[in-house]
């Protein structure tokens, strides 16, 4: 009888520390050595200057009835044939500036990309090429703007033309 006992508060004791732990994640991240000192908030999920054109991109795309979903990564509109993780990789953790999508389902109208003297540079140059062949190859309208030289009656023409 006592081993049944001693058995019972074993289980008890074993049951109750699941509860907790699932109850509260830091317990468990805490377990799994997660330092969680080590991050901290981004203050603005965009740049002043990506703001300032999100403002007038939002004209046009609320009279033409879409929606911009900013710094969306790629594996969001693009798929990776066979999960290959080679191919995976070349597009993990890369953003698209921003992606215009229609109102009724959210397919993709077209990505736009914001040009900054940061584009000039030869490793930025490599990524664009990619990103443009890239965009090409998967059938998705890729407009690249020059920051500060902003057409928005071309731009909306653009859109109107991807619809």
């Amino acid at each position: 009888m006592i081993y049944v006992v001693i058995l019972f508060f074993i289980i008890l004791i074993i049951v109750l520390e699941k509860l907790i732990d699932y109850k509260n994640p830091n317990i468990t991240a805490s377990k799994n050595n997660v330092e969680f000192n080590n991050f901290i908030k981004k203050d603005y999920i965009m740049t002043k200057t990506e703001l300032l054109f999100y403002r007038e991109l939002k004209k046009i795309t609320d009279k033409l009835d879409l929606s911009i979903f900013p710094q969306v990564d790629l594996e969001r509109i693009i798929n990776v044939k066979d999960n290959n993780n080679t191919d995976r990789n070349r597009i993990k953790s890369r953003t698209i500036d921003f992606t215009i999508v229609n109102n009724i389902n959210c397919k993709i109208i077209c990505c736009i990309e914001l040009d900054d003297y940061t584009h000039n540079y030869k490793n930025r140059i490599q990524r664009d090429n990619f990103i443009n062949e890239l965009f090409s190859s998967v059938d998705i309208k890729l407009y690249r703007i020059k920051v500060g030289n902003y057409n928005m009656e071309e731009i909306q023409k653009k859109i109107e033309e991807s619809l």
